[in-house]
């Protein structure tokens, strides 16, 4: 009984690791277009709890962070805000690499990024 719990331990901690991935900080090429030279800003994942995870993005607390990783890739979601915009941000990980896409109404903009580990 000892051995199969351990299994079941391990299958657990399996199960959950692609949330860790996306734990610690990411540079994220914000350009406005792919010809542009690179605009970049700081995208930091501090905790991750069941779907849920908090940090920062472009100097702002996320805000409703949600992960989905019932799919081949790990797929995220958040908003962040300043003084007059929502931010809606989402996109996922592949290879340890973030690819996104950002969304606002009142700006009427929509901005794709990219992003890789900070060392």
């Amino acid at each position: 009984m000892g051995i199969n719990s351990q299994a079941q331990n391990q299958e657990t901690s399996v199960d959950t690791s692609p949330n860790s991935q996306l734990i610690g900080e990411w540079l994220i090429d914000l350009r406005p277009t792919p010809q542009s030279e690179g605009y970049f800003q700081d995208f930091v994942v501090q905790s991750i709890s069941d779907n849920t995870f908090t940090g920062t993005f472009y100097g702002s607390s996320l805000e409703q962070g949600l992960i989905n990783n019932k799919w081949d890739k790990l797929y995220f979601a958040f908003s962040t805000k300043d003084q007059s915009n929502v931010y809606y941000h989402s996109g996922y990980l592949l290879d340890d690499k973030l690819y996104g896409m950002t969304y606002c109404p009142n700006r009427q903009f929509t901005a794709p990024w990219t992003g890789t580990r900070k060392n």
